[in-house]
């Protein structure tokens, strides 16, 4: 159950990263903002 109540957290910090790489950012600075995000999401 609580695999699931994360779900969410997760899709949303990959979709911050994915944004960030499609604006031209680095695999560095996804990978940076995938775990910002997710952290913040706790």
């Amino acid at each position: 159950m609580q695999a699931i109540e994360q779900m969410p957290v997760l899709v949303a910090a990959a979709q911050y990263s994915l944004l960030y790489l499609l604006c031209g950012g680095g695999l560095f600075g996804a990978a940076v903002i995938y775990v910002v995000a997710k952290s913040l999401g706790r």
